[in-house]
């Protein structure tokens, strides 16, 4: 199983690489190969078919625009931002990627108000640094990584780490460490935020 995954992961790597803006139907393609590569018993818990895969793409579309480089900061920092008047890049501060949405903590699905302090989101999947990545690749985190290899274009990096999340929970459920917060971060990617999802890949 391992294999296949790796494999599949090695695929999207040289498939995606110097990709910026991923289209629905691509994303599509490369997470079917994935997920269809897990275990007879972790597909047969949700994760697989269109409509499973419906869900995870819409909340990239959503919360990231497909865009593979969106950062989205919550909490203090991004209070203060959305106070302020103009544009980061209006006062000659960095600019922000193209189609990122600054985002309000209250809205930000999944994530409470508690948790969400100073908390930046990185990627398509928006994962949350600390727990799934960390500027600092010598602390613990749970894919492993280093935050800026999830606002990249090789997408493959963000893609292990949300397949990570996934299994560990139907897994090993609350065992899971942090499950707390995994739970959060999964239930973003699975919750119904689009309508009409039989229909949602209807151009591809």
């Amino acid at each position: 199983m391992k294999v296949l995954v790796l494999f599949a992961f090695a695929v999207l790597g040289c498939s995606l690489a110097g990709a910026r803006i991923v289209s629905k139907c691509e994303l599509k393609q490369h997470l079917a190969v994935v997920f269809n590569s897990l275990p007879d018993n972790i597909k047969q818990s949700g994760l697989s078919g269109d409509r499973f895969l419906a869900k995870v793409v819409c909340h990239v579309e959503q919360l990231s625009g497909f865009n593979t480089s969106a950062v989205t900061q919550l909490g203090k920092q991004s209070s203060q931002e959305s106070s302020e008047s103009g544009s980061a890049s209006d006062e000659g501060g960095k600019s922000k990627p193209p189609n990122h949405k600054q985002r309000s903590p209250q809205k930000q699905g999944g994530i409470s108000k508690k948790d969400d302090k100073d908390m930046t989101l990185y990627g398509l999947f928006q994962l949350p640094e600390g727990l799934v990545c960390s500027d600092n690749i010598t602390l613990p985190n749970l894919c492993g990584i280093s935050c800026n290899k999830l606002t990249d274009d090789d997408i493959s990096d963000d893609i292990s780490c949300v397949v990570k999340l996934l299994t560990d929970i139907v897994k090993n459920g609350f065992m899971t460490e942090n499950s707390k917060k995994v739970w959060n971060v999964v239930k973003q990617l699975i919750d119904d935020k689009c309508k009409n999802l039989n229909q949602y890949f209807g151009e591809c």
